[in-house]
């Protein structure tokens, strides 16, 4: 069973809090476009999307972002 939000892997997670954290320059559509273009679905997509200013704002100690396991 998956310890993470939206049904990702570990390197899912790792890739999409990366680029979450990082891109400040690309629109919600093309992220949405790279990310169903690196494998996820577009309903995962869409569910990781709603995080972007999470981790654009905060800084999360290593396995603790939103995307992570708590309250799942």
């Amino acid at each position: 069973m998956s310890h993470f939000r939206y049904g990702l892997s570990a390197d899912e997670v790792a890739w999409v809090e990366d680029v979450l954290s990082n891109d400040e320059v690309g629109s919600d559509v093309e992220l949405l476009e790279y990310f169903v273009r690196g494998g996820l679905t577009r309903e995962q997509a869409d569910g990781v999307l709603c995080h972007r200013s999470d981790y654009l704002l905060n800084i999360y100690p290593g396995g603790q972002g939103p995307l992570r396991g708590a309250g799942i």
